[in-house]
């Protein structure tokens, strides 16, 4: 009798657990975005109102390393392909990450080309709290940038990670926020900049 009612104690406190598992790793995933979009903001700050080159030969997590300290930041604790916590030693480029740049293609797209520098000025956003800055990418894809242009929304973003229905993202305003799986791509995307993009 007693293991029966063990047994059934342990059936209705396991669930429970899992959920409350889970909510812990959103919650430190949506910490982690909210430090980087920090980052973000300090180094535009730092460079003259631009954001980290988007076609420099180190990418945003080393571009972004003075203002963070920690490499746990770059991975999400749901992204089953993080692994092991990296070294700090190491160059962010090549630590662990769960996370996705705004590429600001449809900036770039729309400037005279050819454009070799790719720096995107902040000032050029109009709505920053309906901007994304970051986001999250799919576990193990080797993407730095979230790309309008290659259209790798479609195979690299992750719009699913959290309960299977949503994903966290980081505005240009400095919020943080879930969003339903195609909500960040429609009726507005929001990863885009000019007002026909963000339309379409």
């Amino acid at each position: 009798m007693v293991i029966a009612i063990i047994a059934i104690l342990a059936g209705l406190l396991l669930p429970a657990l899992s959920r409350s598992k889970q909510s812990a790793r959103r919650i430190a995933c949506l910490n982690s975005l909210k430090q980087l979009n920090l980052a973000a903001a300090m180094y535009v700050e730092d460079n003259a109102g631009y954001y980290p080159s988007s076609n420099s030969s180190y990418r945003w997590p080393e571009a972004l390393r003075k203002h963070y300290t920690n490499l746990r930041l770059l991975a999400c604790p749901n992204d089953k392909s993080a692994g092991a916590w990296p070294n700090d030693g190491l160059s962010a480029d090549a630590a662990p990450r769960s996370y996705l740049l705004n590429g600001w293609n449809d900036y770039f797209d729309g400037l005279p080309q050819p454009v070799t520098s790719e720096i995107m000025p902040e000032t050029v956003i109009v709505e920053p709290s309906e901007t994304i800055v970051f986001g999250e990418k799919v576990d193990g894809a080797g993407d730095f940038l979230m790309d309008l242009r290659s259209g790798n929304h479609m195979t690299v973003l992750e719009q699913r990670r959290h309960n299977g229905n949503g994903a966290e993202y980081a505005f240009a305003d400095g919020s943080v926020r879930f969003l339903k799986s195609g909500t960040s791509l429609k009726p507005v995307n929001l990863w885009a900049v000019t007002e026909p993009v963000r339309r379409q």
